[in-house]
């Protein structure tokens, strides 16, 4: 007997120290791990003591052994103790509760140490079993080796109670792993118990310490996770927001959760085989693709992963599909691009769009021609003006559904910038009279029946594919340019002689710099003659004397300086000249004579028109009389509000007022009404230009009366013949300006040869 129960010690704590020694050789870095350790120690040291102690043949070693055994049971306890607190994650004792076991089990360990001197706590004797074989073991137990056990069952009892508290807080899949723990411990508590109980020569219990110690180490570090890891994997693939299907050697599917059921329509065979022969390449380890599918209504967008799997000797395992819901990126991604592409108003291509779609659409169909069509709706800034912004809008999304309605399938169009719009398409199917029935419709925009809506129309016709998305663009725009004035003409085509204004316009503006620092501007004057013969002065003129090409004429410039703003600065630089001659005739004695300079209507919105040539007769001390200030009438009536304070200003400054081009306008008489001016110009082709001469001398000669009861001098430009001549001075024109005189001359030749001058007249 005495040798099965050593020897079963001897294995028990071989066993045990075996998984101390796997622990240690294949660490998990888990919490549980050092009190685990030592749990396993201290329970193989307590079963080597043992059996040791009841083999030794010495008595006094029989105490030292059985005492040491005592001291590590109340560490194998307390292991359990500290192992059980980190497995259930409970929260540490209470300072005071560790204070007082540590205390308990220093006391203990004391009392256990003298004991082997003294024994006061137990003692030991030797028999022998029924097959003479004689052992030692502890005889009989005092008072304070119930002190001791009392401190062992406090400790089982906290750890229990502790295993208990976890088991009833815990999930179902949890409970198992600490109901294995709780069942071990009390099956010792009970062994052991039954020992103290019953007297029995040998502490059976130490039987299922390497039970225990085993089971504990086998479940909380091998079964229990993998199980547990199982069951969560399962929960975390059933519950997963992608679908994952997972197969086995042979292709058939061995689990699938909800997710991808759904997907499959619960035919997950018959669309892994589907997958297999229309999606997968053959040998491929790993593949992705792209799926979309109506479920429960609507369009769901999926990523689908296929990965086979292999064992580390690469052999195949099996495979599985995981299927990703990419609807929500893929609205997003659609969404984004949708706004980088298109306009937010109409909801048709943006301009850079429109570029990509046509350039693309022209690279797929080399030996297709097309032709790229611009829209311009007629003074826009107005309809938002007179009607609001809303009824602004309303027109651009009318134009942007004559779009749709015209395009086919092989047409591009979207909206460039404001009221621009855009197509290219295919010239055989541009049809103008088409376009035209559709856009004379919109003319009636709202209730007012006045105001029309007008829209112009470019057409390039593409001769260069190579040629920029934005250059043809712009080419169908320039034709808009010839008829953008026109309320008759709608549709303009593209000719290469539009090309070249267009490149002759960029060249004059490209040279203006250099031509304003050069002088290259000239002075012209053309004289104006008095009925008594006499040059009173004369009208200032610009002439551009260009180092290459010559004299440029003011028509192939003044519009293009007009449109840019050029215009400003040329007027100020043709003041300053006529100042600098003035003042020149004025140190001749010539204080008679004037000078009459344009002031441009842009002239009022760019400059200080006042602060400009008040100060710049007051730097060349020039008189303002002698400084007259051509103005047209449209300038001034424009913006009445701002301009006719500054003109009267101007007159009490000094100037002498022209209102320049009279009866061109449609106000000509409101501005004789509520403009202050000294000289009123005429232009005779008044007369020129109609068929109904009597009638048109009639109203010239009212005009020249009205000036008159105005006290208004009278200049008529453009005389040509001295029947004109006679007919002016019978009613009353003082001055006189026009071919029949002097054409525009430098201003150099003016004053040699006609300050002087007295002309018959």
């Amino acid at each position: 007997m005495k040798w099965v129960s050593v020897t079963l010690l001897y294995l028990s704590a071989v066993l045990v120290f075996g998984c101390l020694i796997y622990n240690f050789r294949k660490p998990r870095q888990i919490s549980i791990e050092p009190p685990l350790r030592m749990l396993l120690g201290f329970a193989g040291a307590a079963l080597l003591l043992n059996a040791t102690a009841m083999l030794t043949t010495s008595l006094q070693m029989a105490y030292v052994l059985f005492g040491i055994y005592h001291i590590a049971m109340d560490f194998v306890v307390n292991g359990m103790m500290c192992f059980v607190r980190r497995y259930t994650g409970l929260r540490v004792y209470h300072p005071k509760i560790q204070t007082a076991f540590g205390l308990f089990a220093i006391a203990d360990a004391v009392l256990m140490m003298m004991n082997c001197f003294v024994p006061v706590v137990f003692t030991c004797d030797r028999i022998a079993d029924r097959f003479g074989a004689s052992f030692y073991h502890v005889s009989s137990m005092s008072a304070l080796y119930i002190v001791h056990m009392l401190l062992i069952y406090a400790m089982v009892f906290v750890l229990v109670w502790d295993l208990i508290r976890k088991i009833l807080q815990s999930p179902k899949i949890y409970k198992l792993k600490y109901a294995v723990i709780l069942i071990l411990d009390c099956i010792v508590v009970i062994c052991h118990t039954i020992y103290l109980q019953f007297g029995t020569k040998i502490d059976y219990s130490l039987f299922w310490y390497a039970v225990v110690a085993f089971s504990i180490f086998y479940f909380s570090m091998i079964y229990i996770p993998r199980g547990l890891m199982d069951k969560l994997l399962y929960f975390t693939i059933s519950n997963m927001q992608d679908g994952i299907i997972c197969l086995d050697i042979e292709n058939k599917c061995v689990h699938a959760n909800r997710t991808a059921k759904i997907y499959c329509d619960f035919e997950i065979d018959q669309q892994v085989e589907t997958w297999f022969m229309e999606e997968i390449p053959l040998d491929a380890e790993d593949y992705y693709w792209d799926a979309k599918r109506r479920i429960s209504g609507g369009m769901r967008y999926y990523r689908i992963q296929y990965q086979k799997i292999f064992d580390i000797q690469s052999k195949y395992l099996g495979c599985f599909f995981i299927i990703q819901d990419c609807t929500k990126e893929t609205e997003r991604f659609e969404s984004e691009k949708y706004r980088a592409t298109h306009d937010a108003l109409t909801g048709i291509y943006n301009k850079e769009y429109f570029y990509e779609m046509t350039r693309e659409q022209i690279a797929q169909n080399p030996a297709q021609n097309y032709c790229i069509v611009c829209t311009d709706v007629k003074n826009f800034k107005l309809v938002n003006d007179m009607f609001g912004i809303q009824t602004g809008d309303k027109l651009l999304l009318r134009i942007a559904g004559i779009l749709r309605s015209l395009a086919g399938e092989r047409w591009v169009y979207g909206r460039l910038t404001g009221d621009r719009f855009a197509l290219c398409v295919p010239e055989e199917e541009f049809n103008e009279e088409q376009i035209l029935r559709k856009i004379v419709r919109m003319a009636k925009l709202t209730e007012d029946t006045v105001f029309k809506v007008h829209i112009h129309i470019g057409v390039y016709k593409i001769e260069d594919k190579k040629l920029g998305i934005s250059m043809m663009c712009d080419r169908a725009n320039l034709a808009i340019r010839t008829i953008k004035d026109s309320y008759q003409n709608i549709v303009a085509y593209y000719k290469e002689n539009l090309r070249e204004s267009k490149i002759n316009e960029q060249k004059v503006i490209s040279e203006f710099e250099e031509a304003i620092r050069g002088r290259q501007f000239a002075a012209y004057v053309q004289p104006q003659i008095a009925v008594n013969g006499k040059v009173r002065g004369g009208e200032v003129l610009v002439r551009w004397i260009h180092p290459e090409r010559g004299m440029i004429p003011p028509g192939e410039f003044i519009p293009i300086f007009e449109q840019t703003g050029f215009i400003s600065r040329l007027d100020s630089y043709m003041w300053e000249v006529a100042c600098m001659r003035l003042q020149r005739w004025k140190n001749a004695g010539l204080t008679e004579n004037y000078l009459s300079i344009n002031i441009s209507q842009k002239d009022f919105y760019l400059l200080d028109v006042y602060k400009t040539i008040t100060g710049l007769v007051e730097y060349y001390g020039v008189h303002p009389k002698n400084l007259h200030l051509e103005i047209t009438e449209t300038a001034v009536m424009n913006n009445p509000q701002t301009q006719l304070p500054l003109i009267a200003k101007l007159r009490n400054y000094g100037f002498l007022v022209e209102i320049d081009d009279f009866g061109s306008g449609y106000s000509s008489l409101n501005t004789l009404k509520d403009l202050q001016a000294d000289i009123l110009k005429i232009d005779m082709g008044f007369l020129s230009r109609t068929a109904h001469q009597g009638r048109s001398k009639l109203i010239l000669q009212m005009i020249i009366a009205l000036a008159k009861a105005l006290r208004m001098e009278v200049i008529t430009e453009g005389v040509e013949t001295q029947d004109q001549v006679d007919f002016l001075k019978a009613y009353g024109c003082d001055i006189f300006q026009g071919y029949y005189f002097a054409k525009p001359m430098p201003i150099m030749e003016f004053e040699m040869q006609y300050l002087n001058r007295v002309f018959r007249v």
